[in-house]
Parts: C-alpha cells; sequence; structure tokens
C-alpha cells in the first residue's frame, strides 16, 4: 500500500512539469535493477541531465536517449526520453533526486529497496578464498544491458595451478530463451593471481537474448580430477542482465540490433541486353552481430518483364574482437523477356545501431535495364543480281562478219521475232508497273508497322515507367513512416525521375519547379532545413507523404 502511494504522489506531482521521471519498480531488492526514465518535453534541443547526482546511491549501468515527435493539430511536439539502467548499492528509503535540464526541474522520487548488497554488475569476481583454491573461474560480460536480439559478448576465464587431466569438462553457460554461440576456440597461456602462477583458459560466447526482462546468466561449471586423484567441482558466479523490448518495427517484420551493416551488389551482364538474354546478379549483405540465419531476405523475385531465379543464398559467420560477423549472399539470374525498359525496385534494409541507438536504413538505389531489340538478320542478296552475275560471266557469242550471199531478198522470217519481242516488252512494262504499285503497298504497310511498333513501345516504355514510379513510391513512403531524412530525399529525387520522365531531374528544386505546389515546396524546404542542421532525429516524414499522395491523385484524375 506504501509503495502504491509513493506512486501515485510521484505521478501526480509531474503531471504539468516540463520535465518528468519515473521508474518501472518503486519497490526492488538489492540484487535486481531499476530503469529510470527522464522525459523532457521543451522546445529545442534539451540538454543531458546531470546523473552524477545518482552515484551517491546507485550504480550506473547504462543509458540511451530517444526522441518522439508527434502531431497535435498543426503543431508538432518533440518529446526526449532518457533511460537509465540502475542498481542499487545499499538497502532502504532511496531518493532519486530531483534532475534539472535547462533551468526545469523534476519531482524528487523514492524507491524501496530490501535486501543485502552482493557482487558488482556485469563480473562474477572470486572472493579471497576463491582466488587462492587451485581452481577458480571468473566470468564477466561486455554489456549488462541489451536489446531483445542483440548481440552479448560472454568471456569465461578458468585459472587452475596444476595441469587438467584429460577428464577434466567445463560446460557452456546457459540462458533461458536465448542462443549461444562459442566465439572462437580456448585460449591458454600463464599468469599469475596475487604473486601465485597460474595456468589460464580463456572462452568466449556470443550471447543472443530473445525475452525481455531481467535474466541470470548461469555460469558454467567445471568438473574433472585434480593431480592428486582429488576430485573438484567448481562454478563462477552469476550474472545479471536487463534485455529491453525492441525499439521498432517495420512492415517487412524482422528486427536487426547491429553494431554495423553493409549492402553490396555486383551484375554480371552481357553487352547488349537482348530479348531472352540473361545477367548474374549478386546482392551482399555483412552483418555485424547478428547470427546469419537472422538476416532477412534481400531479393525480390517478382517483375512482370523479366523472370528472376534465386540460383543460392550463402550463409557465412566468423568471429573478430568485436564478436560475430555475418554474411548473406544471393545470387540471381535475370532473363529479359522483352524489350524495353526493365526497373529493378530499390533495396531498403532498416536495422537499428545498437551504439548510436536509433535506427538506420542500408540502401541500394533501383537498377534500370535497358533492352534492345533482338538482332534483325540481313536478307539475302536478290536472286536476280546473281543470276545477272553469273550471265556477265558467260563467254560472248562470235558474230560471224560474212555478208549474206543474197541481199535482194526480204527477211521474213524476223517479223515472228519482232513480235514476240514487242509482247514480251509489253509484258515487262506491265510486270514493272504491277511491282512498282506493289512496292508502293509494301512501303506504306512497313511505314504502318513501324508506326505500330513505335506506339507499342511507347506504351510499354511508359508502363515501364508507372511500374518504377509505382516502386519508387513505395520505398519513398517506407523512407517517410521511418522518418529517414536523409533517405526521402534520395527516394523523392528517384520517384520524380520516374514521375517526370520526359524532364532531367537532379535536385529537390526541380521537383518545386515541376510541381507548382505551394505546400509541397514548404515541405521540400523543411526537409533540406533538417538535413542541414544538427536536429535530423526531429523530421516527421508523414506531410510530405500526404503531399505527394495528393499529387499523385491529382495526376490520376487527370487535374495534372
Amino acid at each position: 500500500m506504501r509503495t502504491f502511494l509513493l506512486f501515485i504522489l510521484t505521478i501526480a506531482s509531474s503531471v504539468h512539469a516540463d520535465v518528468n521521471t519515473y521508474l518501472n519498480k518503486y519497490s526492488i531488492s538489492t540484487n535486481e535493477t531499476v530503469r529510470l526514465t527522464i522525459e523532457s518535453t521543451q522546445q529545442g534541443q534539451p540538454q543531458r541531465p546531470d546523473l552524477s547526482v545518482l552515484n551517491q546511491d546507485f550504480d550506473l549501468l547504462g543509458s540511451k536517449k530517444i526522441t518522439i515527435s508527434s502531431f497535435q493539430g498543426n503543431t508538432r511536439q518533440a518529446t526526449t526520453r532518457w533511460q537509465v539502467l540502475l542498481r542499487p548499492n545499499k538497502s532502504g528509503e532511496l531518493q532519486i533526486p530531483a534532475l534539472s535540464i535547462n533551468g526545469k526541474q523534476s519531482s524528487p522520487i523514492i524507491l524501496l529497496v530490501t535486501g543485502s548488497v552482493n557482487t558488482p554488475p556485469g563480473s562474477s569476481i572470486p572472493s579471497p578464498q576463491a582466488a587462492r583454491a587451485p581452481i577458480f573461474i571468473e566470468t564477466s560480460i561486455d554489456h549488462t544491458e541489451a536489446y531483445q536480439g542483440s548481440q552479448l559478448i560472454y568471456t569465461v576465464k578458468l585459472f587452475h595451478k596444476d595441469p587438467l587431466h584429460k577428464n577434466a569438462a567445463l560446460s557452456d553457460p546457459f540462458l533461458n530463451q536465448a542462443l549461444i554461440i562459442p566465439a572462437d576456440d580456448v585460449k591458454r597461456s600463464e599468469t599469475s593471481v596475487k604473486g601465485r602462477p597460474y595456468f589460464l583458459e580463456e572462452r568466449r560466447y556470443v550471447i543472443f537474448p530473445d525475452a525481455p526482462g531481467t535474466h541470470f546468466i548461469e555460469a558454467p561449471l567445471f568438473s574433472g580430477t585434480s593431480q592428486t586423484d582429488q576430485y573438484v567441482e567448481t562454478q563462477g558466479g552469476e550474472i545479471e542482465i536487463a534485455i529491453l523490448p525492441q525499439a521498432n518495427s517495420n512492415s517487412q517484420g524482422y528486427w536487426l540490433p547491429l553494431s554495423s551493416l553493409q549492402l553490396e551488389e555486383s551484375i554480371d551482364k552481357e553487352a547488349p541486353l537482348g530479348p531472352d538474354s540473361s545477367l548474374i546478379r549478386t546482392l551482399t549483405l555483412t552483418a555485424r552481430g547478428l547470427p546469419a540465419a537472422r538476416l532477412p531476405s534481400l531479393s525480390v523475385l517478382k517483375n512482370e518483364l523479366a523472370d528472376i531465379e534465386l540460383l543460392s543464398t550463402e550463409l557465412d559467420e566468423s568471429f573478430d574482437e568485436e564478436g560475430l560477423i555475418s554474411k548473406r549472399t544471393e545470387t540471381l539470374k535475370i532473363t529479359m523477356k522483352e524489350r524495353g525498359e526493365i526497373t529493378l525496385p530499390p533495396i531498403d534494409i532498416h536495422w537499428w545501431d545498437t551504439y548510436e541507438d536509433r535506427s538506420k536504413i542500408a540502401s541500394l538505389p533501383p537498377v534500370i535495364l535497358y533492352v534492345n531489340a533482338a538482332k534483325i538478320q540481313s536478307a539475302p542478296q536478290n536472286t536476280l543480281s546473281n543470276t545477272a552475275s553469273l550471265v556477265k560471266d558467260e563467254p560472248t557469242p562470235t558474230h560471224s562478219t560474212t555478208a549474206p550471199a543474197t541481199t535482194n531478198i526480204k527477211d521474213t522470217g524476223h517479223i515472228p521475232l519482232i513480235a514476240f519481242l514487242a509482247g514480251v516488252s509489253m509484258m515487262s512494262s506491265l510486270g514493272w508497273l504491277y511491282s512498282y504499285s506493289r512496292l508502293r503497298k509494301l512501303r506504306k504497310h512497313a511505314q504502318k508497322k513501324r508506326e505500330a511498333v513505335n506506339e507499342r513501345q511507347k506504351e510499354k516504355k511508359k508502363h515501364t515507367h508507372s511500374l518504377a514510379e509505382k516502386n519508387t513510391f513505395q520505398a519513398l513512403a517506407m523512407a517517410c513512416q521511418q522518418n529517414n531524412v536523409d533517405i526521402s530525399k534520395l527516394r523523392l529525387i528517384e520517384w520524380a525521375q520516374h514521375f517526370w520522365p520526359e524532364t532531367f531531374i537532379e535536385s529537390s528544386k526541380d521537383i518545386s519547379q515541376l510541381a507548382k505546389n505551394q505546400t509541397l515546396d514548404f515541405l521540400i524546404i523543411d526537409l533540406e532545413q533538417h538535413l542541414n542542421s544538427h536536429e535530423k532525429s526531429l523530421w516527421q516524414g508523414d506531410l510530405l507523404l500526404q503531399a505527394i499522395e495528393t499529387l499523385r491523385k491529382r495526376r490520376q484524375n487527370g487535374k495534372a
């Protein structure tokens, strides 16, 4: 009942404050952690609160900053939130003092802590008696607070004075609802502890906890026989961790908490491309801090103008000092169905940067393939010309120069020949007239065919731009919904290049001149201002997306 009253008084005192503070629990034991949330709704960029005032009663295990923007009517309101993970270093009624941000103060909070204090966070340090033992274990972890599914690096050190028997065994650590992978081989060395020599075996693990909340990592257990045939069994200490839920979600449904992400592509194609020709496209996603099996699919296998076949998917994993490095490689075969302009849509992979604690997007721009017409085989030469060449090569008969014996007699035998030649001449003339008429008709038919082909090409080109416009608009919509100002500008220009395909567009200024829309002009100016300022995280893309949707609807209705 007392805890409930403290909670009510704390909430009531902070309702009208510009700086609010609250806890996720108001009564804990000394073995537990508590999350303090500090919120500021002040205008401008709030200063980070001074957390040193908490060091007297608490150990600060970690903190993160989140900025949340919302619209109330036509007014945008930004809320800055700090979350601090605390562990009490004593029991009793502990006060979280008033915290100041830009001159505004929060109200104090009372936390009830029961029990006695245990070992410090993030490590299991052996007692002095254990440090003098022939065998003891130390465990440590790189972070005691992490996001659901993100990487934790867990280190186990086994100290032993004498060499171990072959039957000695060291189990793996255990955490319920978590994936645990050995990071590398056992490292063996020699060291000294408080002046005493020891053999040291060091092992690293990467742990991916899948359940939010507070958990304890169960330390490895050593069991074996000493040199004196005495059975020995010892275990390291537990380590408590706090697992935060997913910071955001996307339409694809995956969650990628990583320290870095890189997306690359390579294309091996024929030159030039024609119908039924193909190319090989390779997509590679390299991530730090996540198993390869959890990386999303990269390729879109549907396209109206091409057949896309996934040839292979390769998953590779390796380790370095910073943990797990995963790589997903997809190899695609793309076969062109017909000539025209084929657009492969952009690829956006949304991920969460665990170092900077904010959402990011790894992107590849759209790929445009120009497919030319199939090569037309040249027609064979007219057989008449071939025949003529053959006739030309034949020897010319030798005519006799001897005059006829009788010149006074009429040569009536030539009349049928003349009539025959006249008939042949007339037939040739008629044939030529027919051929000329036929040739004119063929030319007109060919011209109509070319016009029809050109019209079909225009329709295909229009259809291709329409598909590309839809794909780039979807990519723009996703970037605006993620409030990512950098990617939104790139996607805006890509979309405009397909919305106005006849105009050369290379900047947002070109878009303003073509759109002739005052609202869109203001929103583009707002985007540019946030892009060139230090407040990128405050930009909201919903109004820009709404203006683009209005412009597209106007064109569909014939008004633009």
